[in-house]
């Protein structure tokens, strides 16, 4: 049976790259989709290797004709190739139009999403908390503090119910606060955005994350762990340097919750200390991983998406200890370190920069192209 072709969305994202590469590899037909208005220069997967004809779609992925545009697009794929492709959505906002446009798409394209009410409970911090509760997955402590009243305890850290809603950057989706001082400024920032937003006990202990592909019928159909080791900003941004790992907890707080939304799809399920942060259910950050440790995440979303009955995941199906950083946030990070004093968090940063065996996000022997796109891009627009 031929393998299906299948359309990237959002390749502005680095994260998109790890898609074009697993994929290619494993010989599935690929075709690049953006649209102008978020990227005005050529996305580097445009010059992947993998990449076929590119979709460089007019306006923008919040404009009413989107998911009209993207539907021409999988028809235009389906002539080209003869088969109806599979929509693989990186940005949030395509998973959300899809899920709204769900009914027509369908008649063009086959993908792997859910229900809009499904998206907005995962993307719900409270609601989620409140489920995780009644399955009893640990969470951490939270602080009714209306009108701004001091919790009972500090540090906390302040965030919306909905950083996505909100159309906020990873790093303003949050505040810490560790003195009366902070809190106070801190929950007045946040507030102003989201009048509910959460007060949480601050977490210590390592970041963790259980990344999920469900099939049509919620069965975790591929999983990877990872654990952060750096991340960029320091005082608490996106990963800059991550490994794979496989904790048998979290797999089963993880699955345990998404099966219990009946989620379908691609979804981040995050921890700190072994307690319960938020789903993130689409494509996160630091996806790139998936293809460094060599795990089949991608190409099982594809053959799941296509209808194959595909075996429960029950096991890692990855290299594990295998790190992947990303080159320039992660020398930022390393340099940070240093200037705050952590002298062997910062070395062991430049240490993994000239490791040959920790891999690039971006950056692929096999498929060089688009890493140096990627750089001229965002020297330009400054890193992700």
């Amino acid at each position: 049976m031929a393998l299906p072709p299948v359309l990237i969305t959002d390749t502005k994202y680095r994260a998109s790259l790890a898609v074009f590469r697993a994929l290619g590899r494993a010989g599935f037909p690929l075709f690049p989709l953006q649209t102008k208005k978020e990227s005005a220069k050529k996305p580097a997967a445009f010059y992947s290797k993998y990449a076929g004809e590119p979709f460089l779609l007019e306006g923008s992925v919040e404009d009413a004709q989107y998911p009209a545009h993207l539907e021409e697009a999988c028809e235009a794929v389906k002539r080209k190739t003869g088969m109806a492709p599979v929509l693989f959505p990186i940005g949030a906002i395509t998973l959300s139009r899809i899920s709204e446009n769900r009914e027509a798409l369908e008649k063009s394209a086959r993908f792997l999403v859910s229900p809009p009410e499904v998206l907005e409970l995962a993307n719900d911090k409270r609601r989620v908390a409140e489920l995780a509760r009644s399955l009893n997955i640990p969470l951490p402590e939270e602080y009714p503090c209306q009108g701004g009243s001091l919790p009972p305890w500090l540090p906390v850290v302040i965030k919306p119910r909905c950083g996505e809603k909100l159309g906020l950057h990873v790093t303003e989706r949050y505040r810490k606060a560790y003195t009366k001082e902070e809190f106070r400024k801190a929950y007045r920032e946040m507030t102003a955005q989201d009048p509910e937003a959460v007060v949480q006990e601050l977490l210590s202990g390592d970041g963790a994350g259980v990344s999920v592909a469900m099939d049509q019928h919620s069965r975790p159909v591929s999983i990877l762990c990872h654990r952060r080791v750096r991340e960029y900003p320091i005082a608490g941004g996106p990963s800059a340097c991550c490994e794979s790992m496989w904790d048998e907890t979290l797999v089963h707080h993880a699955v345990t919750l998404l099966q219990a939304l009946h989620f379908v799809g691609i979804a981040m399920v995050e921890f700190k200390g072994g307690k319960l942060l938020e789903i993130n259910p689409r494509i996160w950050g630091s996806f790139p991983l998936t293809y460094a440790c060599g795990s089949p995440f991608a190409e099982c979303y594809v053959r799941g998406a296509f209808g194959e009955n595909l075996p429960l995941c029950e096991a890692p199906a990855y290299t594990l200890k295998k790190r992947m950083s990303f080159f320039l946030n992660d020398g930022l990070a390393s340099f940070s370190y240093l200037r705050h004093g952590r002298l062997k968090t910062g070395l062991e940063g430049f240490g993994d920069l000239l490791n040959p065996k920790v891999s690039d996000g971006v950056f692929s022997w096999e498929d060089p192209k688009p890493f140096f796109i990627y750089l001229k891009n965002t020297f330009q627009r400054g890193p992700e």
